[in-house]
């Protein structure tokens, strides 16, 4: 990686304050203060009177309304908050979530025939629909409405839905809403401030989506973890009471709630999350939460495994690593695949070996544009989408060969300049443990530093994966899946380190702790 300074002469007493003036936000404290004031008006997204209108008709004659939502957070949360609403209304409502490893994403041409012929007369998308053109056509040719809510990138063809709700289409003040963000102005424009309920599910969509927390999604953010510290949902707060969680931030919601979630759609069913939701006791909402602690845990032993299995294929001598057999799993190809990238600083393909074709995830490292890839070699490929550093792909299992060369040989042509850009430089030695845990109660923890010529005074390499650096008696630093670090600091030498600040706490006693992301060795 490239490393870039923003703020060569950084004050770490001041750090919240510094880094929010870098990204243009004079008053921090003002950002943290929007609420429900900020909310915009929901009529101002596109045909969302269409929308409403026609979902209040469906209500009334009882025609029967499907809302179809996605695997991830965002889904999830998005078809839990539609559903109640229309069940509330009175609506014959029911939901469907595509399974990943049988159904792909979104609303599927297989998919569009199970809809019809259940004779639904209203479908509902959240959180996906707006490149459905095909299924589209299907549903008006069998005289179904579609009502497509989304926030993905549109292309110049839209659907020939009965109405499009999506920010890009509209003078709506802001566009960057998550899924869940457009699915809750649904709401709000549907049953008014009553929608306040569904607040905090709206929050966790829109953190776990990582939707740039500014405007009207920091006040959703807000108000929602507020009132997720006192949900009324039995689910979200039987969760948060096992996860130990009484103060709700950004950061729980990424690194606690969001996986646990995420799981479900990964490695099972992304409904057993939307049970959660529903559930109207704690003991139902206890063994869901049990269910999804297996399922987590089972993703997590699984990706350990995948990723060993994959450590026997790897090819030294290639610019990347492709990797692939039948025992691969769909749902943790993405994670083992940025594992292997950020272990070996190599772009990383990992694919399931099915009878006909491999279908699988890349990852990219140092700048490697990934897409641009995957376009030169689209006369090899079923399917392909993404962005430059992560995508997904399929292809026939006679391609192997020559996708494996063509690939490595477009490396140096997709080459990009990869800048990571750090805040400025800390020193770790003096910063005081008070600076680190506001950076995470003003949702900085995701923030970059620079840490120079620092000299460990031993290193360990836990679990015989990740890399861990004693840096006197209350700082240490840890570089999780990488083992390569350890084996460099094989001799006592300085070492300037590109990561996160976070606080570790370990038998009584509070250590300040890096979070390696990068390392440069003198």
């Amino acid at each position: 990686m490239k490393w870039k300074i923003k703020n060569e002469h950084l004050d770490q007493t001041k750090l919240v304050e510094e880094i929010y003036k870098a990204r243009g936000v004079s008053d921090y404290r003002a950002l943290f203060n929007l609420n429900e004031q900020d909310f915009h008006d929901p009529y101002r997204l596109n045909d969302m009177q269409k929308a409403v209108d026609r979902i209040m008709r469906a209500i009334e004659e009882k025609e029967r309304i499907l809302v179809y939502g996605d695997y991830d957070v965002d889904g999830i949360t998005s078809t839990y908050i539609v559903l109640k609403v229309l069940a509330d209304l009175g609506a014959d409502v029911s939901y469907d979530i595509p399974n990943r490893l049988v159904d792909g994403y979104g609303l599927t041409y297989s998919k569009t025939f199970d809809i019809v012929n259940e004779e639904f007369q209203l479908v509902i998308t959240v959180d996906n629909g707006i490149k459905s053109i095909e299924e589209a056509n299907i549903f008006k040719d069998n005289g179904i409405d579609l009502i497509v809510t989304d926030h993905h990138e549109n292309e110049a063809e839209l659907p020939d839905a009965f109405a499009i709700i999506h920010t890009n289409l509209s003078d709506y003040p802001f566009k960057p809403l998550a899924g869940v963000g457009v699915a809750f102005k649904l709401a709000q424009a549907l049953i008014g401030e009553e929608a306040l309920e569904y607040v905090d599910i709206a929050a966790l969509g829109t953190i776990a989506d990582m939707m740039p927390l500014v405007e009207e999604n920091r006040a959703i953010v807000n108000v929602g973890l507020r009132k997720l510290a006192h949900s009324g949902n039995e689910g979200l707060r039987n969760l948060l009471a096992f996860l130990d969680i009484t103060k709700p931030s950004v950061a729980d919601v990424q690194y606690k709630i969001a996986p646990r979630i995420n799981a479900c759609g990964r490695m099972k069913s992304a409904k057993l999350a939307v049970k959660l939701l529903q559930a109207k006791t704690s003991k139902a909402a206890l063994k869901y939460i049990t269910e999804i602690e297996e399922t987590n845990n089972k993703r997590k032993k699984l990706t350990q495994i995948l990723y060993q299995e994959s450590l026997r294929q790897i090819n030294h001598t290639e610019p990347s690593i492709i990797v692939h057999s039948p025992r691969m799993h769909e749902g943790v190809v993405g994670i083992v695949a940025s594992r292997l990238a950020n272990e070996y600083s190599k772009v990383s393909v990992v694919l399931k070996e099915d009878e006909f074709t491999y279908k699988g995830s890349i990852r990219s490292y140092s700048g490697v544009d990934v897409i641009y890839i995957l376009n030169e070699l689209k006369d090899l490929l079923i399917r392909h989408g993404g962005h430059q550093n992560a995508a997904g792909l399929e292809f026939k299992k006679e391609h192997l060969e020559a996708f494996k060369t063509r690939f490595n040989n477009l490396i140096p042509d997709a080459q990009r300049d990869d800048i990571v850009v750090a805040e400025g430089y800390i020193d770790i030695h003096t910063l005081d443990m008070q600076q680190i845990v506001d950076l995470e109660h003003f949702d900085l923890k995701d923030a970059l530093f620079v840490f120079e010529d620092v000299v460990p005074d031993n290193r360990y390499l836990i679990k015989g994966e990740h890399t861990k650096l004693i840096l006197g008696h209350d700082a240490e630093a840890i570089f999780f899946n990488n083992k390569a670090l350890y084996a460099k600091l094989n001799r006592p030498a300085p070492v300037t380190l590109l990561g996160r600040l976070d606080t570790n706490y370990f038998r009584g006693r509070s250590k300040k702790q890096i979070i390696i992301d990068d390392y440069l060795l003198k």
